[in-house]
């Protein structure tokens, strides 16, 4: 740590002694770089906060009922693609730089507001800061101007754009939809017709063939029973006309003997005899016949004694009953006939059947995938008219302009006042180099310790150097006049930066004139 510091010591004494080529060098490069500082052109900064709200009251209360874009994604792209060529070209014609530039060039108006306009921030907060430095500054506020107001442009219009271009899309869809649903309407209803004797009915044909047949057997069961009343029906006419008492007619006795009979029958074929309602029929049956007998006897024993009611055997009951039983036993053979030439059909189309079945079923459900999803589109087609409704009278992405573009009055570059600082340290430094470079170009021995190092053998001793008044008077002067040119070289640079700071540093005009 010793040596080092005494190196220190040394050069820098070394330095001194070659001082005055330090003040020479400063005040070339000061002066110099203080005019160059002076002539660059001033470059003016404008800038524009713009602060982008994606969060919406109606996006809780609309969904399912609209559809919302991403309107994060959105801006991303939107700030991905502010800077393509044809947004810069837009820029550039609006902000009349071919007029102001005096270039007609696109291509470098292009290629100059790409490199001068930033755009920055949106990572967290979505506050977006748009700048543009130019050397005139209504030119800068121009630009940031149509930069902001395409900024937002883009935000507002693209998403219209889009659903615009959504239903214009689901339209078409929707057309072709209908199209292809009449056609294949026309299909089916072709298809049913050519195979109505396969389709006729409800349910398929193997529960229609077992329909019919179920049919065929009620009705083959309503026969025989029919039959079986006819039957009694005829026992009790002989019986009636054996025992001669066909000359007594009691039309409501009869009926209500006739009901009796076809309910007993009916009875019989679903029950047993010692049903309890079959024995209580048989004993109505028993006791309205016992009547008619008894009627019949007190009528043969006195015939004034009860009115004849009927007109003989052409209105007799029973006659008429059997009329109505042949007549119904008729009917259910035609309805047995017609029953069975069903089944035998149905039985000979059990071939075919399945197979129509089946390519119905399969036009069916071709139908129903293309009714569902025309369903589907009028659905999206209503969500997306209510969306563009609700693009068209509010925004999604709410721009809001927290600090518009202003015309810049200073010049934000260049710095005058920080280079002139900087400019001094550089001469100073510059002349303290050059002086130290002298120093080591011409190197001196000041000291017994560094004449041992140099020569290698021991110093025995020195001779200290007596300053006469002469001498001190001289040195006094020397260190005043090396003063002297450091303070105006320090009040020169006062002055500079008076003048930077004062915004008067157009007198420097008249002091770099004279410069080269």
């Amino acid at each position: 740590m010793e040596k080092i510091i005494y190196e220190f010591l040394h050069h820098a004494r070394a330095t001194w002694n070659r001082r005055w080529w330090i003040l020479p060098v400063a005040w070339i490069i000061s002066l110099g770089g203080w005019a160059y500082i002076h002539n660059l052109p001033d470059i003016y900064e404008a800038d524009a906060r713009v602060y982008v709200n994606t969060q919406s009251v109606l996006d809780p209360l609309l969904r399912g009922m609209t559809v919302r874009p991403d309107t994060e994604q959105r801006l991303r792209m939107i700030t991905h693609t502010l800077l393509s060529r044809d947004n810069l070209e837009q820029i550039a014609r609006n902000s009349d730089l071919d007029v102001v530039e005096g270039n007609s060039s696109l291509d470098d108006q292009v290629a100059m507001l790409r490199e001068e306009i930033t755009l920055e921030g949106g990572q967290r907060d979505n506050i977006y800061q748009v700048g543009f430095r130019h050397h005139d500054p209504d030119v800068a506020h121009r630009v940031v101007r149509q930069t902001v107001n395409l900024f937002m442009e883009r935000g507002m219009g693209d998403s219209r754009l889009d659903l615009s271009t959504s239903q214009q899309f689901i339209e078409r869809q929707l057309e072709n939809y209908e199209q292809q649903l009449q056609e294949k309407e026309a299909e089916i209803e072709e298809f049913k017709r050519d195979n109505a004797r396969f389709l006729s009915g409800d349910g398929n044909f193997y529960s229609r063939m077992e329909q019919a047949r179920e049919q065929l057997r009620q009705a083959r069961l309503q026969e025989r029973e029919a039959q079986s009343r006819l039957q009694a029906l005829q026992r009790r006419a002989a019986e009636a006309g054996a025992g001669g008492q066909a000359r007594y007619q009691n039309p409501e006795l009869e009926r209500r003997i006739s009901d009796l009979q076809d309910n007993l029958d009916a009875m019989r074929q679903r029950y047993t005899d010692e049903h309890p309602d079959v024995r209580s029929a048989r004993r109505m049956l028993e006791e309205l016949e016992q009547r008619r007998e008894r009627e019949a006897e007190a009528y043969a024993q006195n015939p004034q004694a009860l009115p004849e009611s009927g007109g003989g055997w052409g209105n007799d009951p029973l006659q008429v009953a059997i009329t109505e039983a042949r007549s119904e036993l008729a009917s259910l053979r035609t309805r047995i006939e017609d029953f069975e030439d069903r089944v035998e059909r149905l039985e000979g189309d059990v071939h075919r059947a399945p197979a129509v079945e089946s390519e119905l079923t399969s036009l069916t459900r071709n139908y129903n995938v293309m009714r569902d999803s025309f369903r589907q589109l009028q659905n999206r087609r209503e969500q997306a008219v209510m969306s563009g409704e609700v693009e068209m009278q509010t925004d999604a992405v709410d721009f809001r302009v927290l600090e518009p573009p202003r015309r810049p009055d200073q010049a934000a570059f260049p710095d005058r006042p920080l280079l002139a600082a900087g400019i001094l340290l550089l001469g100073l430094g510059a002349g303290s180099g050059f002086a130290f470079l002298l120093s080591q170009v011409r190197r001196t021995i000041s000291d017994t310790r560094q004449l041992a190092e140099v020569t290698g053998r021991p110093v025995l001793g020195s001779i200290s150097r007596v300053r006469t008044a002469v001498h001190r008077r001289r040195r006094y002067s020397e260190l005043f006049f090396f003063a002297l040119g450091v303070g105006s070289l320090l009040l020169a640079f006062a002055i500079v930066m008076t003048l930077y700071l004062t915004d008067t540093a157009s007198l420097l005009d008249n002091v770099t004139g004279f410069l080269p």
